[in-house]
């Protein structure tokens, strides 16, 4: 059976219109790297990927939020480091007053070393971090301490979540840490200068359990602080290794083999010039040929 010049035709432009459509995806996969873009090109695989994109997503934040705790956490423990600096420069002083040997002036002048130290350990506990007071509890956009010691924070605190349901504690209730002008580290100091100040020897010597106390507060603090540092740090560690399984397994589901997508591009395209050529000399051919 003869076949017309027409259908032929018109067969060659389907082929055209196939080889263009088939270069355009060739083109996509090798411009994105992504074999699947739209559920209609895998729907089985392109769920699997939104999955585990979704997955990859909430991870990648959580190692953002646990890098920012982790410097939050940085700063809270550089805060109470100086804070533990000034108390042990008090217990130090406290020790030079409770001397029987020195005299009431010698004791004024001590006291006015406490009160630089005191001024450093209520400026220790007003530390601020990216617009946050990491020391007054929920209360985080004003200074906790004012200069006298007084706390206006509350006893509460704020903690970082994670997707997988993990919390850690990025504010303090101050005022368990370091006291009050009537407790803890900032009110032994302020009793430790009263006493210098009056001469009183005895209650220099008083204040030596209360500032030792205070240390202890401190430390234990710093423990806690060092804990949720190395959960923080574990915690954005194991983020980036997540994220980049997660990114693998994405790939093998949804990603194209770059190099057997460069091949086919070569190919359609010759193909396409091809059939493009043959179209053009088709073309050439008077009307009345290709409709016989």
């Amino acid at each position: 059976m003869k076949v017309s010049d027409l259908v032929l035709y018109n067969s060659l432009a389907d082929s055209i219109d196939t080889t263009a459509s088939n270069l355009n995806v060739a083109q996509q996969q090798l411009a994105t790297g992504k074999r699947v873009v739209e559920p209609s090109d895998d729907p089985a695989a392109f769920a699997q990927a939104d999955l585990l994109q979704a997955s990859e997503s909430a991870t990648s934040n959580d190692g953002t939020r646990a890098g920012l705790v982790q410097n939050s956490l940085n700063v809270t423990d550089s805060a109470l480091s100086q804070a533990s600096t000034a108390v042990t420069s008090a217990i130090a002083s406290a020790t030079q007053g409770a001397d029987g040997t020195v005299n009431a002036s010698q004791m004024a002048t001590i006291a006015q070393a406490v009160q630089g130290q005191l001024a450093q350990l209520i400026q220790s506990a007003n530390t601020n971090y990216a617009g946050v007071y990491l020391f007054g509890g929920n209360q985080t956009q004003a200074a906790p301490f004012s200069a006298a010691g007084a706390y206006s924070g509350d006893l509460a605190s704020n903690s970082a979540a994670f997707s997988d349901g993990a919390t850690i504690q990025v504010t303090f209730n101050g005022k368990g840490i370091f006291g009050d002008n009537a407790s803890g580290a900032i009110g032994a100091l302020t009793s430790l200068i009263t006493a210098l100040n009056t001469g009183n020897q005895a209650n220099v010597a008083a204040a030596l359990p209360q500032l030792n106390a205070a240390l202890q507060q401190i430390a234990t603090a710093r423990a806690s602080i060092g804990s949720s540092l190395n959960n923080a740090i574990a915690l954005a560690a194991n983020s980036t290794s997540t994220v980049t399984t997660l990114n693998s397994n994405i790939n093998q589901v949804a990603g194209a083999d770059v190099a057997q997508v460069a091949m086919t591009v070569q190919e359609d395209s010759a193909e396409e010039q091809a059939l493009v050529s043959l179209a053009s000399e088709i073309g050439k051919m008077p009307l009345i040929n290709i409709l016989a």
